[in-house]
């Protein structure tokens, strides 16, 4: 919440800080008589005022919408910078209402309200443009709790002749009751919430991604590279997501949980030296595709052997006249049905590894194929009305859930959009269509 917020907003920013400050010169002078602690309520006032002012300042989107991400990892915030942002703005809101109140219920209470009325706003009104997320309401709440909790330790070790408030029981429950009902009701009408075990965000790496991302780099660079920070980014939904690793130059990242699959980026050097893996028997200036199909055969046989045997090998240049080198790339086929194992490895023109990219992968057993690629080509076509560009990439296998079937990949073209399609070779289904605008 708190990057969105402030990311870019330099003006919002000063307006912000400027309109808290009003808002505490305005609440002191009218609670100064009133009162016989009115800064610590001016300075309450306005944590509270700056939060919502802060969380609902318009962005001009749709974000939020109607919809409300409940996350069931509830302490996924706690590993997310994000989250510690979140919880830190919500500190003061607790802090100061014990040092007002003396009381730490009331505090709590307020601190709680305040986070869950903010998410609702967020969730029901399309106008503000933000997301409502159950890990705000978390962390933004804990914050709260923090606060209060220091002060109240700090309250009751000090000597003060400030006495507590006197809480008015009935108007308190009523208006908790009314407030409770209000945003029960604004739940039930407006806003949809969406369950998911984790939410897209990146967080450190537990010790067993550790321990498999440190393999990859063995792997595939021995001990040439150390291995630096380690995060891990989730998926929605599952606990899958990918475990990423910096490297003194680029990274390298694998899939998780499986961790079959093998992605690094080696050529991010900002001095314009060589910056890929060297290469044993590599010549230092690599000048033509037999010389990187060389060097990308004795790379791969030392540190990827399980993908030469039965594998078609192709070399195609990268970058204008081979400028950033040249791409060796290893696939398996039975009956022309592309397999899933793959092996990606560019040689830069120092004969260096620049690029890599590997999926281990046994080969499966699928469904003989009896559609064309013609008969495809027209399956696909029907299933986007008013698109007559039809392009049939390769027979791949494809797996659903515990299967694995034979399709045709097929890419349609229509005025205004294209459409990735997945036409089953055994049966004829079409059983993906991925649409996307065409780029003017």
């Amino acid at each position: 919440m708190l990057e969105a917020v402030f990311k870019g907003h330099a003006a919002f920013t000063i307006t912000a800080i400027a309109i808290s400050v009003a808002f505490f010169i305005a609440i002191f002078l009218a609670s100064k008589k009133r009162t016989d602690r009115p800064a610590s309520l001016a300075l309450w006032c306005t944590s509270m005022a700056s939060v919502l002012f802060l969380t609902l300042w318009t962005n001009g989107g749709t974000q939020g919408a109607g919809t409300c991400v409940a996350n069931l990892t509830l302490l996924e915030p706690f590993g997310t910078e994000q989250g510690l942002l979140n919880c830190l703005m919500f500190a003061p809101v607790g802090f100061m209402g014990v040092f007002v109140t003396r009381r730490l219920v009331p505090a709590l209470t307020c601190g709680v309200a305040l986070s869950a009325l903010i998410e609702t706003a967020q969730g029901a009104l399309p106008a503000i443009g933000r997301a409502c997320d159950t890990s705000d309401l978390v962390s933004n709440s804990v914050g709260s709790m923090l606060g209060a909790f220091i002060a109240f330790a700090l309250v009751r070790f000090q000597k003060s002749d400030l006495t507590p408030w006197r809480m008015r029981r009935s108007p308190a429950v009523i208006t908790c009751t009314a407030f409770t009902v209000l945003l029960g009701a604004v739940w039930i009408t407006a806003i949809q919430p969406h369950s998911v075990k984790a939410t897209e965000a990146v967080g450190s790496a537990a010790d067993d991604q550790r321990d498999a991302v440190a393999d990859a780099v063995h792997q595939a660079f021995g001990d040439h590279y150390t291995v630096g920070n380690v995060q891990f980014s989730s998926s929605p939904d599952s606990d899958r997501g990918t475990v990423m690793a910096s490297l003194p130059v680029g990274f390298i990242q694998i899939n998780w949980p499986e961790a079959n699959e093998i992605t690094a980026s080696l050529d991010m050097s900002d001095s314009g030296k060589p910056s890929g893996f060297p290469v044993t028997g590599a010549p230092a200036h690599v000048e033509n595709s037999a010389q990187a199909k060389k060097a990308a055969v004795a790379y791969t046989r030392t540190h990827f052997s399980w993908a030469v045997p039965g594998s078609k090998m192709e070399v195609s240049p990268v970058g204008d006249k081979a400028s950033l080198g040249w791409l060796v790339s290893w696939r398996r086929y039975h009956n022309s049905v592309l397999m899933p194992m793959r092996l990606d490895v560019q040689i830069d023109r120092t004969g260096h590894v620049s690029q890599l990219s590997t999926r281990k992968a046994p080969d499966v057993t699928v469904p003989p194929s009896r559609i064309k690629k013609d008969e495809a080509l027209q399956l696909a076509k029907s299933s986007s009305p008013g698109c007559h560009k039809a392009e049939a990439g390769e027979l791949l296998a494809v797996q659903n859930g515990s299967k694995w079937n034979a399709v045709w990949r097929i890419k349609i073209t229509c005025k205004d959009s294209s459409a990735i399609v997945h036409v089953n070779a055994h049966s004829g289904a079409v059983e993906m269509k991925e649409k996307y605008p065409n780029r003017t």
